[in-house]
């Protein structure tokens, strides 16, 4: 059965032999300067001590709960789908095992969906994330702004922007209901690259997304990641992009895979101009080159960094 969260934020904690990393994210949870939280968590088959561990943390703090599916092999994105479907609170914020949260990071994220409530209406889709620090796995930082890192802009939260390039990490997103609801009823795991684009997306089409600029999260960069960040400079990872063509074609080519996916997910759901903002795009895949340039500079369909961007002009 299902566990009813009466909280103001549900944190949805996915996990997978993580006993190594908990300890720290626990730590981190525990000392938010919000107090008003549940933490659903929900382990997707791990093989190591990660269920003893939560099962004790479960027993001597009531604001932790176990998720209805356990044990199922989702998958990353699969597994905070369920755990999406599952929370019932106003706010939702997406919870990596092997992270650690800075202690204002759910403060920092209420405060901005609480201002754009009073300015948008309680009942549009929001979605609130913010900037993280890099760390190794043993937890020494080696980039204090992952947007930096990345090459990527707080301003980009357009679905055209989205559209080509994601800058929603999973583990910075806090959301309101409506944006967890409307994402969770309608998403589909297999179809999807990743379940932080496919809601940025979902806030840029039917909503707004608030960029939080500072870092409120030491991302854990280890073999163990789902999706993470590179080791590479971003000068690097361009150069590497022109010895490695294919990769980035295929990059590429998965953002037309995403744009069907998001379009097809919400079928007449969609407000006209999102519609017509996606059709569009994917009408650009199948245009002479020159003319697939011009028509994404048009659309504002634009990769954020400069680097990126010669990327997309050059193999796009």
């Amino acid at each position: 059965m299902g566990v009813a969260l009466v909280s103001a934020v549900c944190i949805a904690l996915a996990c997978c032999n993580g006993e190594a990393w908990l300890p720290a994210l626990l730590d981190s949870l525990r000392a938010q300067t919000v107090r008003d939280f549940r933490v659903l968590w929900q382990d997707d088959g791990s093989t190591d001590g990660t269920v003893g561990l939560l099962e004790r943390v479960t027993a001597q703090d009531g604001r932790f709960s176990p998720g209805c599916e356990q044990g199922k092999h989702l998958g990353a994105k699969g597994n905070f789908l369920s755990l999406m479907r599952q929370a019932d609170a106003p706010y939702v914020a997406l919870c990596d095992q092997d992270d650690v949260w800075h202690r204002d990071r759910l403060e920092a994220g209420l405060r901005a969906l609480a201002g754009a409530e009073e300015a948008f209406g309680a009942d549009t889709p929001l979605l609130a994330h913010s900037d993280c620090r890099l760390t190794d796995a043993d937890g020494h930082v080696f980039a204090e702004s992952f947007f930096r890192h990345q090459g990527w802009s707080a301003d980009a939260v357009t679905l055209p922007q989205l559209l080509v390039q994601n800058n929603v990490t999973g583990c910075t997103v806090l959301m309101n209901r409506v944006l967890c609801r409307l994402c969770a009823d309608h998403a589909v795991p297999e179809r999807l690259f990743m379940h932080d684009w496919f809601i940025a997306q979902t806030a840029a089409a039917f909503g707004k997304i608030l960029c939080l600029p500072e870092p409120l999260v030491d991302y854990r960069q280890h073999g163990g990641n789902a999706v993470g960040a590179s080791g590479k400079g971003l000068l690097a990872r361009g150069m590497e992009a022109f010895v490695h063509r294919g990769r980035v074609r295929g990059r590429i080519s998965l953002c037309y895979r995403q744009a069907e996916a998001l379009l097809d997910a919400y079928a007449s759901l969609l407000p006209a101009a999102p519609e017509d903002c996606i059709r569009t795009f994917l009408r650009t895949e199948h245009l002479p080159k020159l003319s697939r340039l011009a028509a994404l500079r048009r659309g504002g369909y634009q990769m954020q960094s400069r680097t990126a961007r010669l990327g997309q002009m050059i193999f796009g």
